[in-house]
């Protein structure tokens, strides 16, 4: 294939502005550009309010009535300038050579010069690391600011690159903080991976442990794609792993193909018409949820928050804990688990779930001791541990 290339490096920004548009188009360019463009994409999705709020003083109408072409070329432009400090002469000139429009190059040229010039000072804090301004006050409140800026910043950084060896452990990695099979892994270089290593943070593989350490062969896993749990549960008994989405099933089945799982059966179905009673010796909720506690790898999540989505995943919680109760034979587990930092999500679904279910007596998460909270949960605050944020509970039924 022919690698596109030009000498002032507008191929990336175009392929940039592609990504950002949310569109599935590669042009063919060279390894180095295609990962330049990548980051460009991945650092204007997370720093969008901060780039943005630079951008409103130089532009004379509200930035979403601008066309979006012109919106696309001035947030690459302005993450270039303002956060990886691309020195300005290449950035205002390349992303206005890549800018699609001959047209409208001047009002890009115009406000990137403005902003390759702009002195940032005295931002409120949920403009200098981007996030939701009522999300980031809730977080003040609870935690303080301090410990809320080491929180906005740990999101904004890029993940490490990491996974759960199954097998042969590869060669050239380093273990993890928790889990000797647990394999840390540089980005740079080229390392050949197993097929049955699967690429996690710790916490989800310490959860997947924990999960599995748990009694119980005959296993009911609900919102099981693309198979992080799954991965873990494997050989562990008679596997039923359900998630309502067929398209996540479909990445849970590529999954199953490569690891070459054994005894696990995969069902694309909601668990409230679970057609299961009483049947299962462990059950497992991996929730749907905020992702608050996963910001820094799922990078764009933090716009979909708002209260009335938190509000109504906590409806959406409370269900499926509570439909995917009855599935638990007397003396079975139960289990529930979120990648959210968030109490409603947390602690008070777990509250709400045993004021309705006496039968349920809650037992500690198998998980290092130094990772419990008091009330025998596993959860990870990010700045605090090193590792994403999640969230595990479990109970044995007692009749």
């Amino acid at each position: 294939m022919k690698t596109y290339s030009n000498s002032k490096g507008a191929a990336s920004r175009i392929q940039a502005c592609l990504l950002l548009r949310g569109s599935s188009e590669q042009l063919p360019l060279s390894s180095a550009d295609m990962a330049f463009a990548t980051r460009m994409h991945r650092e204007a999705v997370i720093w969008r309010k901060r780039i943005d709020y630079a951008l409103s003083k130089y532009v004379n109408k509200p930035l979403e009535t601008l066309d979006a072409d012109i919106l696309c070329s001035l947030r690459i432009g302005a993450v270039q300038l303002l956060i990886l400090r691309t020195p300005a002469h290449a950035a205002v000139s390349s992303t206005v050579e890549a800018h699609s429009s001959r047209k409208t190059r001047g009002l890009v040229n115009a406000v990137l010069r403005k902003i390759a010039a702009h002195s940032e000072k005295d931002l409120p804090l949920h403009v200098k690391y981007s996030h939701p301004e009522e999300l980031v006050s809730r977080w003040i409140t609870r935690y303080g600011e301090s410990l809320t800026e080491k929180l906005l910043d740990w999101n904004n950084q890029p993940p490490p690159l990491g996974g759960y060896a199954f097998g042969k452990i590869p060669i050239n990695t380093l273990p993890g903080s928790y889990l000797e099979r647990y394999r840390k892994i540089e980005r740079h270089g080229a390392i050949k991976l197993p097929g049955n290593f699967y690429i996690q943070d710790e916490s989800a593989a310490l959860v997947g442990q924990g999960m599995a350490k748990l009694p119980g062969s005959n296993v009911l896993e609900v919102g099981a794609a693309p198979g992080g749990k799954t991965a873990h549960l494997n050989g562990t008994g008679f596997i039923v792993s359900m998630d309502r989405k067929r398209k996540r099933m479909e990445r849970w089945l590529e999954n199953y193909d490569r690891m070459e799982w054994i005894d696990c059966f995969p069902i694309a179905a909601d668990c409230t018409t679970l057609p299961f009673s009483d049947q299962f010796d462990k059950v497992i909720v991996d929730a749907p949820c905020t992702n608050t506690g996963v910001y820094r790898r799922r990078f764009d999540a933090r716009w979909n928050w708002t209260p009335r989505l938190e509000e109504g995943l906590v409806a959406i919680q409370r269900n499926m804990l509570q439909d995917s109760s009855k599935a638990v034979k007397p003396g079975g587990i139960l289990v529930y688990s979120t990648c959210s930092i968030e109490p409603s999500e947390n602690s008070e679904a777990v509250r709400f779930f045993e004021e309705k279910n006496s039968i349920f007596e809650r037992i500690p998460f198998p998980a290092p001791k130094s990772l419990l909270t008091s009330g025998g949960f596993l959860s990870i605050f990010p700045p605090e541990v090193g590792l994403d944020g999640l969230f595990a509970a479990c109970w044995k039924r007692k009749s």
